[in-house]
């Protein structure tokens, strides 16, 4: 059997140089000898000839995400990258720039519409400091469960309240979104405290926010003390008691290490929380409709195994599914997850919805309104209203 050997990073650099990142890192993997080029197993190979037929090379800042949270986030990115590759037949080559080496989640937006990188992914919360109207599907209490919000992208209706509206804005377009619901997680303050089930108990909570107009409306609504607070910082917040709890879906708390000080998961599900994944329109714009129509499909089914492989994250490796896994973190870490019946969550509805606080998004209304030129709450809620209690409508949104 053929003897291996770790490849030097000098080796790594000069195969990433010569024949991209991606055949550097496989070729790591296979811990290849000899000299460089002669080395590489044929798979690297291949994947170095598609890189040098490639007509279209482009940089996709994939923010915080990494092949280990990736298994409990379900985003998708890796999936939708292998499908633009193989659909294209090797004329796109799209580098991953994960693990927050490309940017964070608070600056690929930016860095996509200043075309440093080509694709971005993150939450559109995040998104909000240099997208604003990126939030427009966050409004509390607007969506019950996320087959809703998911359908809204699916439909042609996305395209004029909120596809359209990004693109002429910023020179983007959204290409899908997969996650979860927020809920609010509680630290180990609330350790051996009965489940929380009323809006009464969150009363005067400080809650890590994440930098949202939205996120914030929904917390002072609450009654809570909402505290900005970087998710970097986050852990150790929760672990020191500078903020008592936070707001975030399941998938993204355990993906990122949160379990060891969460006590408990309040499942209010009062907004979406997903990885929003965009192309630059300078970029999209320059394909001929072969290459476009190549995008589109390759994001069609990617929302389409995400929400499914969201599922199974759920109930397999995270512990918020309906049939969770006695393996899964939540019962690993003692994760008390609240399940609230209907008649619960219409109480948390009652006190926290936009038409209940007026007040509080009259300034973040008349923002988007602007932006879109239209109502836009009213518009959403009224779609969202026919899209209640359907299952997943995978439609072409596009076509």
């Amino acid at each position: 059997m053929r003897q291996t050997q770790p490849l030097s990073r000098a080796d790594q650099v000069d195969i990433a140089r010569r024949f991209g990142l991606k055949a550097a890192l496989f070729a790591t993997a296979a811990g290849v000898t000899g000299g460089i080029v002669p080395g590489l197993s044929n798979f690297v190979m291949k994947e170095a000839n598609a890189q040098e037929k490639a007509k279209y090379r482009l940089r996709f800042g994939a923010s915080v995400i990494s092949p280990t949270n990736e298994a409990y986030l379900r985003t998708g990115v890796y999936d939708f990258v292998k499908l633009v590759e193989e659909k294209s037949n090797g004329e796109v080559a799209i580098q991953v720039i994960d693990k927050s080496q490309g940017c964070a989640e608070t600056t690929c937006g930016e860095r996509v519409i200043n075309n440093v990188l080509h694709i971005g992914s993150s939450s559109p919360q995040n998104l909000g400091s240099v997208m604003p109207y990126s939030i427009a599907l966050d409004w509390p209490f607007l969506w019950r469960d996320r087959t809703e919000y998911l359908n809204f992208l699916y439909s042609k209706e996305s395209n004029r309240l909120y596809r359209d509206v990004l693109r002429k804005a910023y020179n983007v377009v959204p290409l899908y979104g997969s996650g979860e619901m927020r809920n609010v997680m509680m630290g180990l303050k609330y350790s051996g405290k009965p489940n929380i089930v009323s809006p009464a108990a969150l009363q005067g909570a400080k809650i890590r926010i994440t930098n949202s107009e939205m996120i914030s409306g929904f917390a002072q609504s609450m009654k809570m003390n909402p505290i900005p607070l970087a998710w970097t910082e986050l852990l150790e917040g929760l672990k020191s008691g500078v903020v008592d709890a936070a707001e975030t879906w399941p998938g993204a708390a355990v993906g990122f290490g949160m379990q060891s000080v969460l006590a408990q998961d309040v499942g209010v599900e009062f907004s979406p929380g997903f990885e929003m994944v965009f192309i630059s329109a300078s970029t999209f714009d320059k394909f001929p409709d072969k290459i476009k129509t190549v995008f589109m499909e390759a994001a069609h089914e990617t929302m389409r195994t995400a929400y499914d492989g969201v599922t199974e994250a759920q109930n397999k490796l995270v512990g918020n599914g309906a049939n969770p896994s006695a393996d899964a973190v939540y019962a690993k870490s003692n994760i008390k997850h609240s399940r609230l019946t209907e008649a619960q969550r219409e109480e948390f509805r009652a006190i926290g919805s936009v038409d209940k606080n007026p007040q509080i998004y009259d300034a973040t209304r008349k923002k988007l309104d602007q932006i879109a030129g239209l109502d836009v709450y009213g518009a959403l809620k009224e779609l969202a209203a026919k899209l209640a209690g359907k299952p997943l409508q995978p439609n072409k949104w596009w076509v």
